[in-house]
């Protein structure tokens, strides 16, 4: 396999590279807005009040306090794990919650 020209290089780095980090930053900026407002949000779904999604437009999964509750962890995990504070099980807890997590999708993968 022949390498890279520094203009394929180049092309890599601002279509790739720059791109993926400014979309981490931006989902990073958001995951911590969302921490800021779910604390209403999460009383709510944590003291077992039912709550379900009304979404009408025919989501694959409608949406429950359990999920709210799993989007509470996936994000509290996450934010470790780019903080540099999580530990090998709050990875391994990521992952799984992460799998629930991706229920929430509108359109399938």
């Amino acid at each position: 396999m022949a390498q890279a020209t520094d203009q394929q290089m180049q092309r890599y780095a601002d279509d790739r590279i720059r791109v993926r980090a400014e979309q981490l930053r931006a989902i990073v900026n958001a995951f911590r807005d969302d921490r800021t407002q779910i604390a209403d949000v999460f009383e709510r779904a944590n003291g077992g009040a039912a709550w379900n999604d009304a979404r009408t437009d025919g989501p694959p999964n409608l949406l429950n306090s359990q999920d709210v509750l799993n989007f509470d962890a996936v994000s509290t995990l996450f934010l470790k794990c780019i903080d540099g504070t999580a530990t090998a099980q709050n990875v391994i807890d990521f992952h799984a919650n992460f799998l629930i997590f991706q229920t929430a999708c509108v359109r399938p993968a």
